[in-house]
C-alpha cells in the first residue's frame, strides 16, 4: 500500500509539473520583456 501511494504521488507530481511548465512556456511566448518593448514597438510600427 505504501508503494502504491508513493507511485500515485509521483505520477500526480509529474503531471502537475508538466502542466506548470507548459503554462510558463506559453506565458513567456506571449509576453515581452521590459527591455524589449521599444524594439517590439519599432517592429510593429516602422518609422518610414
Amino acid at each position: 500500500m505504501k508503494n502504491k501511494n508513493r507511485l500515485v504521488f509521483k505520477i500526480i507530481f509529474v503531471l502537475f509539473l508538466a502542466l506548470v511548465l507548459f503554462f510558463l512556456y506559453d506565458m513567456s511566448r506571449q509576453t515581452t520583456a521590459p527591455w524589449n518593448k521599444k524594439k517590439q514597438l519599432e517592429r510593429a510600427l516602422p518609422k518610414d
